[in-house]
């Protein structure tokens, strides 16, 4: 049955004119919501969604000062702060190319172009809300992280051969590629573009073989599509990765290069192409990309310290130390009082030191930033730590290297590429047995806790498998492999005790920080499928 009310909805409205604010809410009036806010700038907005569970969002591209629409939509999505059924209206004047491929990368449920009326406005919501509510049982079992009962939804959609089947065929392939069912995956993909030839479904496709390290047959898929339309910047943005996971390093620079010439809004990609240029030498390249992220970041939720960091050392690299000592000048102003942005600086500046040979001044650096990595260890990005790892070696802290090693592997002890990249920069500094022994010893440190957590459960010990995998969580936040074996033998003396609200938001925390983490991890997925089913059968009980 068709919805056409607004009752009992909550409506934001975010234009940075006034009288468009009041328009908008003039038409939404009369369908009756339970509030509607406005908000007249992007913090403003990111504010309210920060209060409130909005359903509806109406957003002008361009704001003013500050966040647009699209950085609106950007740090909503990536912190959850719109519901799985709610609904992102872009309302804008803005027709530019740069505009409509930057919003392309996030989505959202419809574009209004201005000038528009009440006709419009209510026919445009009218269908969105139809094709929510249809969808409402899936969006629930998705936002409740059950992906299993939000496919078994799709299956029952799907039996009646409805209207939107391909919509829900678009949802089931994507549930089944985050649970790593990819053959699954893999076999609805093809089924699809067997029945139709469908870009999404080529794409989806693609990534499906990337994850199956079937590289080749990726690269098919990626470069089929953007033969057909060479404005598929997503096909683009695969093919680098692809290519990168090959060890083509020119080619996945080009890909890259052409989707940022296409959408160069999207920090990530202007990221992306600047590390893969900078790893390919290509330090004009680079440059311009790094500069190109740091400006589109500055009103980003994606900002970091790192991209100042990837700038100075390419600067140094073509000879401008100096315009490199600016640049943290500036990473100062843009980034205070962020002890990790402080840190980033204190590792830049004694990069930038060493390679003047000021070997002084490089070492004050390198103590600063010491300090503050004992104060916060896991505030470094992996790439940060491994060259605050370099510059310790290089300046003879061997301790102080060995140091941030073992917070690194013990964080990642499965991280075949960290741990290879690791062992290189000990090799390079003349210390390759200590630092195959280092990591060796850390990996095994690891293991051996692991094994013991295990023996303990299977002893029926819970209490003490608990406490041993709580503290290593403790020491190790960033370690997948910990943090599940944590969650799991809580999750055994839930079952066992039958006390569940006690013990369920631990868990929730330790697997949380798995998905952080690996988003793709099949053990998160299957524990937070054993946490709803206790759960399920707690209340199933009480009933």
């Amino acid at each position: 049955m068709a919805i056409w009310s607004l009752k009992g909805k909550k409506v934001l409205i975010i234009d940075d004119f006034q009288e468009m604010r009041v328009m908008l809410r003039t038409m939404v009036e009369p369908l009756a919501p339970e509030m509607i806010k406005l908000a007249q700038n992007g913090e403003d907005a990111i504010e309210c969604l920060e209060n409130n569970k909005f359903d509806v969002v109406f957003c002008d591209y361009n704001l003013g000062k500050g966040k647009d629409g699209q950085q609106v939509l950007e740090e909503a999505k990536h912190r959850e702060l719109l519901s799985y059924d709610s609904i992102y209206m872009m309302c804008t004047a803005e027709n530019t190319s740069e505009m409509v491929m930057g919003a392309i990368d996030y989505l959202p449920d419809d574009y209004i172009s201005k000038p528009f009326n009440r006709t419009v406005i209510h026919a445009r919501l009218k269908k969105q809300l139809e094709k929510k509510e249809n969808l409402k049982d899936i969006s629930k079992a998705m936002a409740d992280k059950n992906h299993k009962k939000a496919i078994a939804y799709c299956d029952k959609l799907l039996q009646n051969n409805p209207p939107n089947r391909l919509d829900l065929l678009k949802i089931k392939g994507e549930l089944l590629t985050t649970l790593g069912n990819y053959d699954v995956a893999a076999d609805l993909y093809e089924d699809i573009i067997e029945e139709r030839d469908i870009p999404w479904a080529y794409l989806s496709l693609g990534k499906v073989r990337y994850l199956q390290d079937d590289f080749d047959e990726a690269l098919e898929v990626f470069e089929g599509l953007v033969k057909e339309n060479s404005s598929n910047v997503a096909a683009y943005d695969w093919l680098a990765k692809t290519y990168e996971a090959l060890d083509e390093i020119d080619k996945a620079q080009e890909m890259l290069s052409i989707g940022v010439i296409k959408s160069p809004k999207s920090l990530i990609r202007q990221r992306k192409l600047a590390q893969v240029a900078y790893k390919n030498e290509d330090l004009e390249t680079a440059q311009s990309a790094f500069e190109h992220a740091i400006s589109v970041g500055q009103h980003s939720c994606y900002k970091q310290p790192d991209d100042y960091n990837g700038l100075a050392k390419t600067l140094v690299d073509s000879g401008h130390p100096d315009d490199a000592f600016n640049l943290v000048e500036k990473m100062a102003k843009d980034f205070k009082n962020d002890s990790n942005a402080e840190m980033v600086a204190a590792i830049t500046k004694g990069m930038i030191h060493s390679s003047k040979g000021d070997k002084e001044a490089a070492e004050q650096c390198l103590q600063g930033a010491m300090e503050l990595f004992n104060q916060n260890p896991q505030g470094l990005s992996t790439d940060i730590a491994l060259e605050l790892t370099d510059l310790c070696l290089s300046a003879g802290k061997e301790d102080d290297a060995n140091e941030i090693t073992r917070n690194l592997v013990r964080n990642h002890h499965d991280d075949k590429k960290l741990i290879e990249r690791t062992k290189k920069i000990y090799a390079a500094a003349g210390k390759s047995d200590a630092g195959d022994a280092l990591i060796d010893k850390t990996t095994t440190e690891i293991v051996e806790i692991n094994n013991k957590g295990a023996h303990l459960l299977k002893e029926g010990k819970l209490e003490e498998s608990i406490e041993l995998f709580m503290k290593a969580a403790r020491g190790m936040p960033d370690n997948t492999v910990v943090n599940l074996n944590a969650a799991y033998s809580i999750m055994m003396q839930m079952k066992k005790t039958g006390k569940i609200k006690k013990y369920s938001s631990r868990v929730e925390s330790y697997l949380e920080r798995v998905h952080n983490i690996d988003p793709a991890n099949k053990k998160y997925h299957e524990m937070m499928e054993m946490l709803q089913r206790l759960s399920a059968n707690t209340k199933a009980k009480a009933a």
